[in-house]
C-alpha cells in the first residue's frame, strides 16, 4: 500500500513497445486520463467477463437439470444430508 491512497496498492508490469505506445496514444487521444484509468478499465471488463461467463455456466446446469426432470430422471432425498452428500459428489464429478 502507499501511503498517499492507503486503499490503494502499487504494481508494477514491463510491456513490450508496442503496448506501450497503444496505452500513450489512449491516454494521449483521451479515451483515458491515465495509463492507470486505462488499467482498472480492462480489468473491470476481465471481471464483467468472468462473471457472464459464470453465469452461462449456470444457466446451462439449471437446463440441464430441468431437462432432467422433465425426462423423469430425478432422486427423492429422505432428508437435507442427503442431499448435500449428493450435491457435493455431482460437484467433485465435474472438476
Amino acid at each position: 500500500m502507499t501511503e498517499e491512497h492507503p486503499s490503494h496498492s502499487s504494481v508494477h508490469i514491463d510491456l513490450a513497445p508496442e503496448e506501450t505506445a497503444f496505452v500513450r496514444r489512449q491516454v494521449n487521444d483521451g479515451r483515458y486520463a491515465s495509463a492507470e484509468d486505462m488499467l482498472r478499465a480492462g480489468l473491470w471488463l476481465l471481471a464483467r467477463d468472468e462473471r457472464q461467463q459464470q453465469v452461462a455456466e449456470l444457466r446451462l446446469m439449471i437446463e440441464e437439470a430441468d431437462a432432467s426432470v422433465e425426462a423423469g430422471d430425478s432422486i427423492e432425498f429422505s432428508g437435507t444430508g442427503d442431499l448435500t452428500a449428493h450435491v457435493v459428489a455431482k460437484a467433485k464429478a465435474r472438476k
